[in-house]
């Protein structure tokens, strides 16, 4: 394997105080239903390996609201473990992000360890078009083979880049998490709990 390339949000990012604010800002709308059966139906969508948020947002119509990137950080052992991958191996990001993702990562201390950094903001392609990740594997120089796409969501990650030929890794962490593999085609080649468990695989 040449190259890691690695979801943000859920995958080296804790997004939970993230995800409560904007909750709370979409239930602040008319008709909007009560916190619990709202999560109840995100926690749904989730285990149909479906976008959580938006199919609830759809199934109450609602809209979507701020994203506060302000409330993000690092899973524990994140840096860590991206200090010892960047030893061996080419690291980099496909991600659905809004704009600023470089100073984000910055921010959060990490951005040194990434060669290359693809993001929807900035390329206009979205996960899990799979524009995204020819982007990505086309200015890294790297065949699909000799890469791994790692990332929480089945849906937008893992689907994609094994369609694509790029090696899996699913980390089951936030709402990805809850989804299921078995219904694949394919399933992915590593599955961990914890990012920082791909340490014992890779």
């Amino acid at each position: 394997m040449e190259w890691l390339f690695m979801d943000i949000g859920s995958t080296l990012v804790d997004e939970e105080q993230c995800d409560n604010y904007r909750i709370k800002e979409t239930l602040q709308q008319e008709n909007a239903p009560s916190k619990d059966e709202f999560i109840s139906r995100m926690n749904f969508y989730a285990t149909q390996n479906k976008d959580a948020y938006k199919c609830t947002l759809k199934e109450f119509g609602l809209n979507k609201t701020h994203w506060h990137c302000e409330y993000e950080k690092l899973y524990e052992g994140t840096y860590e473990v991206l200090e010892l991958l960047h030893q061996s191996f080419k690291l980099g990001i496909i991600a659905n992000q809004v704009p600023g993702t470089e100073k984000r990562l910055s921010n959060l201390g990490i951005r040194g360890f990434f060669d290359l950094i693809v993001t929807s903001a900035e390329e206009k392609a979205s996960k899990p078009d799979l524009k995204i990740f020819n982007i990505a594997l086309h200015r890294a120089n790297c065949p699909s083979s000799n890469a791994y796409m790692i990332g929480d969501r089945l849906d937008n990650d893992i689907i994609p880049a094994i369609k694509i030929g790029m090696k899996t890794i699913w980390v089951k962490q936030g709402g990805g998490g809850l989804g299921s593999s078995d219904v694949l085609p394919e399933k992915p080649d590593i599955i961990i709990s914890n990012f920082t468990d791909i340490i014992n695989y890779i």
